[in-house]
């Protein structure tokens, strides 16, 4: 009886920590596609994203890169937009 007893125990235990296992950690901020695209960019880009931002020029409008998610163009272009206000605006 001892045996069965010590042995459900060990099945019990090993099934906790296999789901502890498999939950894992979960990430503290999940980025939307727009600020996906702003991270991947070169500094270099980021500062023309900033500096289009802050002319407000219609002639000289901020350039969306292409990248992929499910967002429609419109919706990225948005979303990367709002990215970029973040970014570029002073604290």
């Amino acid at each position: 009886m001892r045996r069965v007893s010590t042995a459900v125990l060990a099945l019990a235990l090993a099934a906790l920590l296999a789901g502890c296992a498999q939950m894992g950690p979960k990430p503290a901020h999940t980025r939307s596609p727009g600020e996906a695209a702003w991270y991947e960019s070169t500094k270099k880009q980021q500062r023309e994203y900033c500096a289009a931002y802050r002319a407000h020029d219609p002639q000289h409008p901020i350039h969306v890169p292409s990248f992929a998610s499910a967002m429609s163009e419109n919706e990225f272009a948005d979303d990367f937009y709002g990215a970029v206000r973040k970014k570029c605006t002073p604290a």
